[in-house]
This record gives structure tokens, C-alpha cells and sequence, in this order.
């Protein structure tokens, strides 16, 4: 800036020398070259600071806000349990025991003994197998004041064998294998000597009173 002024004063002077030698016009005060150098530096200033650019401010840049995502909750509906109706477990009831079916037991034990054991009166029986095949038979007596049991008697085809037994009611029940396998069946009260005929499906008592 000083250097300008400088410049400035030296070029006034330099014009106002030969302007004053040439039409003879008075030489202005060293005051008023000063006033005139001083307003036309101010001049000068005021231009060269209008001429340069005002600096634009640069606006800061905006700081992005971050959006959180919203969170989606999954709602999962939960159908209640079906209610299942109980499961009772079954009652099993015993029967009550009956004094028949307690007597039936132990008649059933006490029968399963042999009839060669029982006391009382007893019975010549004949048995005669009528058939061609080999015979198994049963005797089961009902129970009498000497009790009960079991008797097996086996004859083979056509054959006769005579046996005492005690006198009582008998089921019989026998096997016959052979030509044509069979089982022969029935009811006989033996109270009296007697013969008794087995045919392939059952008992004939012909002396049966």
C-alpha cells in the first residue's frame, strides 16, 4: 500500500513540473497533492477490494441421521391344546367268590385224587369196546359221603375187561384211535354189577335200572 502512494506522488509531480513551465500555472501546495494522492489511494483501495472475490462460505455438510429400521415382531399365534378327554383305565373287578364256586374248588381238588383210594361200597363193572380202534376212557364219579376221583381204564379193539369201582354217578369221557378216530361220551350211575358197552361216540348202560 505504501508503495502505491509512493508511486503515486512521484507521478502528480512528475506532470505538474512541465505543466507549470509550459502555460505557467501556479505550482498546487505540497497540502493539496497529499489531500488529492491521499483520496486517490483511498480510491484505489476501495477498488482493488471491490474487485476481489467475497469468499462464499461453504456450508457444512449435513450429518445424515441414521434411521434404526423398525423391527418388525413376528406375533406367532399358539392355538390353545385341544383338551383330549381323560383316559380312565379300565376297572377290573374281581368277582366276589360265591360259596358254590369256593365249594366247586375244592370239591375239584379233592376229586382229583384216584378212585382206588376211596372207602365205601363198590361195583363189579364190565366194560366192552365195541369198535375196531384202541380205547382210552375216563371215569370222573360225583362226590358221595366217600368222597370222589378219577379212574382210566384201556381196552383194545373189541375187547372186554371187568374192574370194580365205587358205587356212584359218573361222566365219562374216552379217546379211540384206529381206523377212524372218535371220542366217545356220557352219564352212568355204577351202584350195581353191570355192563357197560362203548361205541365210537358214546356209552350204552343196558342193564341201567
Amino acid at each position: 500500500m505504501k508503495r502505491s502512494m509512493f508511486v503515486l506522488l512521484a507521478l502528480l509531480a512528475a506532470l505538474a513540473l512541465p505543466a507549470c513551465s509550459a502555460f505557467g500555472t501556479p505550482m498546487p501546495s505540497v497540502a493539496e497533492l497529499q489531500a488529492t494522492a491521499m483520496a486517490n489511494a483511498q480510491t484505489q483501495i476501495a477498488l482493488t477490494a471491490a474487485a476481489q472475490p467475497t469468499p462464499t462460505p461453504i456450508p457444512p455438510t449435513p450429518t445424515p441421521i441414521p434411521v434404526q429400521p423398525t423391527p418388525i415382531i413376528e406375533q406367532t399365534v399358539v392355538a390353545p391344546p385341544t383338551q383330549q378327554p381323560a383316559i380312565l383305565a379300565p376297572s377290573v373287578v374281581e368277582p366276589a367268590a360265591t360259596p358254590a364256586d369256593g365249594d366247586a374248588a375244592e370239591e375239584e381238588n379233592e376229586c382229583g385224587s384216584s378212585l382206588d383210594a376211596m372207602d365205601g361200597p363198590r361195583a363189579d363193572v364190565t366194560f366192552v369196546n365195541t369198535t375196531n380202534g384202541d380205547l382210552s376212557l375216563y371215569l370222573y364219579s360225583y362226590k358221595t359221603e366217600y368222597g370222589c376221583g378219577v379212574g382210566n381204564i384201556t381196552l383194545g379193539p373189541s375187547e372186554t375187561v371187568t374192574t370194580s369201582v365205587p358205587k356212584a354217578c359218573y361222566d365219562f369221557y374216552g379217546w379211540i384211535t384206529g381206523p377212524k378216530d372218535s371220542t366217545p361220551a356220557g352219564y352212568g350211575c355204577l351202584t350195581f354189577d353191570q355192563t357197560v358197552k362203548v361205541k365210537s361216540d358214546t356209552l350204552v348202560f343196558p342193564n341201567q335200572r
